[in-house]
C-alpha cells in the first residue's frame, strides 16, 4: 500500500518529546522527512527516525522560528506539512489567584506561538499548497476549572485555525486543529506527580479516575493524537479545512 506522506517534508514543532515526538514517528512511517523544532533541552540529543533533523528554536522568539523555517526549506528544498504543537500547560490557579505574567508567558507560547509559525510558514508553502495541522486541546470545547490561562490560549487555537483557513484556501494550503483530551504523556504524569504532593491523589488514581469518565473507558495515547495529525496532514482529509477534530476517548460528548 502507498505511504500516506511520501515524499513529502514536514516541521513539527515541540516535535522531540511527547505528542509531538509522536507524531514525527508517525510521519517518517508514512514517507515523510523534515524537522523537529524544540528548544533546547528537549532538542539536545534527541534520537529522531531517519529522515530528520533537529533544530533548536523558541516558538515564542519570532526571530527563531522563522530561522528554523527557512532552513527546514533549505535543507529540504520545500515545505509540505506544518504542525504547530508546542504548548505549555501551568500549574492550577483560581481565577482569583490568576498569575497574569504567567498568562503572558502561556499565550506567547500557545497561541503566539502557533501564529508565528503559520506566518512565517505560508511564504514557503505557498508554492506547492500544502496543510498545516495546530495541536489545540479539548479545552477548546470542554472548560478546566483552574486552568483559565490554558483554556483561553486554546480557544485562541480555534480563531487562528478558522481565520487561517479562509485565507490560505486559495493556495491549496488546509489548516485544521487536534482538540486531544486528557493524553499520559510524561508531562502530564509530571503534573499529576506534583498534585500528589499538594494533596491530589496519586498519579494511578488520577489516571483511572480520568478513563472512568470517557466512554471509550481508556484515555488518548500519543499515537491516537499522531494517527489524527496523520489523517488531517494527508490527502484522506483532501477537502477537510477549518475543522476541530476532537480526540479525546469520548470526553467531550
Amino acid at each position: 500500500m502507498p505511504k500516506l506522506l511520501a515524499d513529502r517534508v514536514a516541521l513539527v514543532t515541540g516535535g522531540c518529546r511527547g505528542i509531538g515526538r509522536a507524531i514525527v514517528e508517525c510521519f517518517a512511517e508514512q514517507g515523510c522527512s523534515g524537522t523537529a523544532v524544540d528548544i533546547a533541552a528537549a532538542a539536545g540529543g534527541a534520537e529522531l527516525p531517519a529522515g530528520y533533523a533537529a533544530h533548536v528554536a523558541d516558538v515564542t522568539d519570532e526571530e527563531q522560528i522563522a530561522h528554523a523555517i527557512a532552513e527546514a526549506d533549505r535543507r529540504f528544498g520545500r515545505l509540505d506539512i506544518v504542525v504547530a504543537n508546542a504548548g505549555v500547560v501551568p500549574p492550577w490557579h483560581e481565577t482569583d489567584e490568576l498569575d497574569l505574567d504567567e498568562w503572558d508567558r502561556v499565550f506567547a507560547v500557545n497561541a503566539r506561538g502557533v501564529a508565528a509559525t503559520i506566518k512565517h510558514a505560508v511564504p514557503f508553502m505557498k508554492v506547492r499548497g500544502g496543510a498545516i495541522v495546530v495541536t489545540a486541546s479539548v479545552n477548546v470545547l470542554k472548560a478546566h476549572a483552574r486552568q483559565l490561562a490554558y483554556t483561553a490560549t486554546k480557544h485562541a487555537t480555534l480563531g487562528i485555525i478558522r481565520c487561517a483557513a479562509l485565507d490560505l484556501g486559495r493556495f491549496n494550503i488546509r489548516v485544521n486543529g487536534i482538540a486531544p483530551g486528557p493524553v499520559a504523556t510524561e508531562a502530564m504524569r509530571e503534573r499529576m506527580r506534583y498534585r500528589a504532593t499538594v494533596g491530589g491523589p496519586p498519579e494511578t488514581d488520577a489516571l483511572s479516575a480520568l478513563a472512568r469518565e470517557v466512554p471509550l473507558g481508556r484515555i488518548a495515547t500519543e499515537r491516537d493524537i499522531a494517527n489524527a495529525a496523520l489523517f488531517l496532514a494527508s490527502d484522506l482529509a483532501g477537502a477537510i479545512t477549518g475543522h476541530l477534530l476532537p480526540v479525546d476517548a469520548g470526553l467531550s460528548c
